[in-house]
């Protein structure tokens, strides 16, 4: 109490006085009934604090990515992509701002910071839609291109911070993962079914699938991923905890582009360690499959849904088109009542994770598909869902297969179209503008699936190259092993979605940047070297240069010159 005391007398006053000023006003807020102002003080109090501090600024970049979704709307003045992303640049950008004079303005992190929106500007003077969609196309890559050069730069010089937020997310993750669990035994999505902007981000959708606090069950397919890698690689106290219970939620998630990166993954982990490969080892990883399991399996009667209570009816909306939303997997996938079929989008309504760009006028409405009507959800009956079989039945289905060599054929006519939509692409949003004025009419969600195959779309062979170059030059420079499994694994996901919008995806390869720049030697921060002062008489004193053995046997009061050295600037 006395260090916490002292502390608040060391505060300035007039800091003390606008902090007890924001206090009375957000207390005069909720007395008068409205909390909406009382959050936005206390938010905008909470974004001040962090703001002072570039450590502070790191760690709310995770927490932002990772523990807000994008799919519940509490009133931002934008699509809540777009907001967050506003928010996480500007932190970014004013911590640089903060370490400009430690750091600098490295031009090579710069320049990698800026390929990917320079990409995005010149296909979109190379096609000229206006200036709308170049800002909303930049918006995204430049976000994340500040975002990463902030981590890495403070990665360098701060290793121990980015480990001790690496390890507190995954035991973070643990808790989601038992909100997961009874999200798939429940069959029900708080929180998100109560607040989603849309029904497809509720249980509606599919209640057999987890969503963890990530609103999607891709998204958190691709944050239990992350940490199972990050768990297994940094073997932090108990790490075998957070490793089985992030396995359990990557099986609950139902997300089978994780499950593709984490086998990889694996598979990488395992060639680089074979030579450390024991009986032990061998059978810690039996154990923690066997609990998996179980934990998959068994679904206690107490979190079974209640039967004397319907299932809430979502509210529909017409979003618009998405370049970042990932499809629904499978519709066939679904087996329990009361998750209707994911098919029920149709091409005029994609899923609803990014604001409607500029776009052309739409063509007249007998050309375009009906309107999606939501689906009115099942009661829920007492039989409790079996996972396992969920799981399996994800596997099995060629519906998701089929959807996506769909999606492959139609963006690769519009790529091949000409050749400057081969090299240049067909300009930034083109993906969103062609789904809203013709979709893709097989009753799926309205997005390509597929973010290498949408950069191609958009920013053509150029940009694809770039992003290509990226990824391969992140992972021959950043050495750590935590880092390259991260990247495996989001390298092989981002296949089979578009990433772009959804923060917690992207936020896993954030986590692989600042992990590998943290642990690879060559990136690590050194102290500058300080000058030393020239003694007055000194170089007389010593008498003429002479060699090392000569200087050492001289006077003392003068230091032996070595290269680098005050005293070694060559001969006067």
């Amino acid at each position: 109490m006395r260090v916490l005391a002292d502390r608040i007398r060391g505060v300035e006053r007039r800091v003390r006085y606008l902090g007890l000023g924001l206090v009375v006003l957000a207390a005069g807020f909720l007395l008068t009934g409205r909390w909406q102002l009382a959050l936005g003080v206390a938010v905008g109090a909470l974004l001040g604090w962090v703001l002072t501090d570039p450590v502070r600024i790191t760690w709310a970049v995770f927490v932002i990515a990772f523990a807000v979704p994008v799919t519940i709307d509490v009133g931002y003045p934008t699509n809540p992509s777009y907001a967050l992303l506003l928010v996480l640049f500007l932190l970014a950008a004013w911590g640089r701002v903060l370490r400009a004079e430690r750091d600098g303005w490295p031009p090579k992190a710069l320049a990698a910071a800026l390929l990917l929106p320079a990409c995005a500007v010149l296909a979109g003077l190379v096609h000229w839609h206006g200036v709308k969609p170049i800002a909303v196309g930049v918006a995204p890559l430049l976000c994340f291109g500040v975002l990463a050069w902030h981590l890495a730069e403070e990665a360098r010089h701060d290793r121990r911070t980015v480990r001790r937020i690496a390890e507190a997310l995954t035991w973070f993750s643990v808790a989601v993962a038992v909100f997961a669990k009874y999200q798939t035994a429940s069959r029900s999505w708080p929180i998100f079914d109560q607040f989603a902007y849309d029904w497809t981000y509720t249980s509606a959708f599919d209640a057999t699938r987890a969503v963890g606090l990530s609103g999607h069950p891709i998204i958190y397919g691709t944050f239990a991923m992350a940490m199972v890698l990050v768990a297994l690689t940094l073997r932090g106290r108990f790490w075998y905890v957070p490793v089985t219970a992030n396995l359990v939620g990557l099986v609950l998630s139902g997300t089978r582009s994780a499950w593709v990166g984490t086998v990889l993954a694996l598979g990488l982990w395992l060639f680089l360690q074979w030579r450390k490969v024991s009986w032990r080892g061998l059978g810690v990883a039996a154990a923690v499959a066997a609990v998996t399991f179980t934990l998959v399996a068994v679904n206690p009667p107490a979190l079974r849904p209640d039967t004397t209570t319907a299932a809430p009816t979502p509210s529909p909306a017409a979003p618009a088109a998405s370049s970042a939303a990932p499809a629904p997997e499978s519709p066939a996938a679904t087996l329990s009542p009361a998750a209707p079929s994911p098919a029920a989008p149709s091409p005029a309504a994609p899923s609803p994770a990014a604001p409607s760009p500029a776009a052309p006028a739409p063509p007249a409405a007998s050309s375009l598909p009906p309107e999606p009507v939501a689906p009115t959800p099942a009661a829920p009956t007492a039989s409790a869902v079996d996972s396992v079989d969920v799981a399996g039945s994800r596997i099995s289905d060629p519906a998701s297969a089929d959807a996506r060599f769909t999606r492959m054929s139609v963006v690769w006519d519009g790529i091949t179209r000409d050749w400057s939509t081969v090299v240049f692409g067909n300009g930034p949003e083109a993906n969103v503008r062609f789904l809203e004025n013709v979709g893709i009419g097989d009753g799926q969600a309205q997005v390509f699936d597929n973010t290498y195959l949408t950069f191609w779309y958009n920013f053509g062979l150029i940009g694809l190259a770039c992003l290509l170059a990226l990824l391969v030059l992140l992972y021959r420079r950043l050495r750590s092993l935590p880092a390259r499994l991260l990247l495996v694994g989001f390298a092989a996901q981002i296949f089979f979605f578009d990433v772009w919008l959804w923060l917690g995806a992207v936020a896993v390869l954030l986590l692989a940047v600042a992990l590998g720049a943290a642990d690879n030697p060559s990136l690590s921060a050194r102290a500058l070297p300080v000058p030393r002062r020239r003694q007055p008489g000194a170089q007389a004193a010593a008498g003429p240069r002479q060699p090392a053995a000569g200087a050492a046997a001289g006077s003392g009061s003068a230091p032996a010159a070595r290269p680098g050295s005050a005293g070694a600037s060559g001969p006067s």
